[in-house]
């Protein structure tokens, strides 16, 4: 995925960039897992970085490469050198160096490692007549001066993969002052009955989605679980 606008028809006559350039956001090789971007134009995207061409008209053009909410991304470009920025608060993680050099001369995949504020540990759910319970962890991970305490945490249940605080059919909220022990979370939520929706949602729809989405204070962006997929009973 990549947000490129030309200015300028000289343009016109280069073919289509076609190297796929892809890899995850991660944490001592574990993915980052963020809110969705599905169905954002590009230039909107909620966690990113960009990447600038050196030396070619269009420097001050970034391409924008949108990370998914599982913390992978992917994107096509030209053979070329890059330089890769990410943004100073964009994601609910701190980058090691935001900037670095990027080689494309073919198929290229490679992880950026970010230390995030918090990471969710051991996410369990299950469901028990309509009523979803997660149970799980949260580590504090940035623990120096850069450290921010944590708001309020989520648990989300969603019809579909897409799954945060944009995209849900309940959830539940439980803010940091509640939580006594962070090693042993548990949070409840009731899933509406799907037939009352109005989304032409069949009643015969078997599981659902869930995940667990960390507020965090001074930070734009949640964190959160990977999404999981549990049986409806």
């Amino acid at each position: 995925m990549i947000g490129v606008v030309l200015t300028s028809c000289v343009y016109d006559n280069y073919s289509s960039p076609s190297i796929q350039f892809s890899g995850r956001i991660v944490y001592q090789g574990e993915p980052v897992c963020v809110k969705s971007s599905s169905g954002h134009d590009v230039n909107n995207a909620n966690v990113y970085f960009n990447l600038f061409e050196p030396g070619w008209q269009k420097t001050n053009m970034p391409i924008r490469v949108v990370v998914n909410q599982d913390g992978s991304f992917s994107s096509l470009l030209f053979s070329a050198n890059y330089q890769m920025v990410i943004p100073v608060g964009v994601g609910p993680f701190i980058a090691s160096s935001d900037t670095a050099n990027i080689s494309i001369t073919g198929k290229k995949a490679m992880d950026i490692e970010v230390t995030p504020y918090y990471m969710v540990r051991n996410p369990n759910y299950s469901m028990s007549g309509g009523n979803v319970t997660a149970t799980f962890k949260i580590e504090k991970i940035i623990t120096d001066a850069r450290a921010q305490d944590i708001q309020a945490v989520y648990l989300y249940i969603n019809r579909l993969l897409t799954t945060d605080d944009s995209n849900n059919i309940a959830f539940s909220e439980i803010d940091a002052g509640s939580i006594s022990d962070m090693n042993n979370i548990t949070m409840h939520a009731q899933m509406p009955d799907l037939s009352t929706l109005g989304l032409g949602i069949s009643t015969n729809q078997k599981t659902v989605f869930v995940r667990i989405g960390v507020q965090i204070n001074n930070v734009n962006n949640m964190l959160f679980s990977p999404v999981e997929e549990i049986t409806i009973n």
